[in-house]
């Protein structure tokens, strides 16, 4: 999370953020969300944005946007001894004023690349209450190779809270939608199953009924068909409230 102090030197950005919070919120797709605020980040700043995923025990670059002399494929994996791994290991936004600041540690891409800044994305897991960290937001010197200012910085902090915040949503509702989508399937099976066992038996006791001429066996038979159909009006009850849930889901 950013520091509280970065809400408070946004006001060159105020709109923007406005603008990018509405954008994000419109999405449940990583992908979407990350591409949408590097293009942000690069028309509002003017400088080059990359974000690097976290996949195992790698970072790798996953999308870039901006003018890069040398090509930068996705997939290409971050050098363990960069600012990068640095700032996602230590789980703390880097910002360099000056180049000497990056001193001792390598660049992934060539030496024309200055990283500016670095900024750990990561959000709480509602259901667990871990810090889930997923990926590093980089932005680089633009045209004119100029250090990131402090109101930029805390603009970069905010739109990484931003990021985390709705993937971490998209997330958990990806979830849900697969575990409701596995317990659609499995009510589905069972209720075709249990129908299925239901007018067998239940046919099998009424066709015994039918052919018994008395005594406590014809009785019996009637009780298991009398059972069976209050099982399957069960069944029809339990399935009628299932599709209106179905509605309601359609319909969030």
């Amino acid at each position: 999370m950013a520091d509280d102090s970065a809400y408070f030197n946004l006001e060159p950005y105020s709109r923007d953020i406005t603008e990018i919070t509405h954008l994000l919120s419109q999405s449940f797709d990583r992908d979407v969300i990350i591409t949408r605020a590097l293009e942000h980040i690069n028309s509002r700043l003017g400088k080059r944005a990359r974000y690097c995923v976290y996949e195992g025990t790698k970072l790798v670059i996953k999308y870039c946007v901006g003018e890069y002399r040398e090509a930068v494929n996705p997939g290409e994996e971050i050098v363990r001894d960069s600012v990068v791994w640095r700032a996602f290991e230590e789980g703390k936004a880097l910002n360099f004023m000056h180049p000497s600041q990056s001193n001792g540690y390598h660049h992934t891409l060539k030496e024309q690349v200055k990283v500016k800044a670095a900024v750990p994305l990561k959000y709480v897991d509602p259901r667990t209450q871990q810090e889930v960290k997923f990926g590093v937001l980089v932005v680089d010197s633009g045209q004119k190779g100029t250090p990131i200012t402090e109101d930029e910085f805390a603009y970069l902090l905010v739109m990484a809270d931003l990021v985390a915040e709705t993937v971490g949503k998209a997330e958990l509702i990806q979830e849900l939608i697969e575990s409701y989508e596995k317990r659609r399937e499995l009510i589905i099976t069972m209720a075709d199953y249990l129908r299925n066992r239901f007018m067998a038996i239940g046919g099998f006791a009424r066709r015994l009924h039918e052919k018994l001429q008395s005594g406590e066996e014809k009785n019996y038979a009637l009780v298991i068909s009398k059972e069976v159909e209050k099982l399957e009006e069960r069944l029809e009850a339990i399935e009628g409230m299932f599709k209106e849930e179905e509605k309601r889901v359609g319909r969030a």
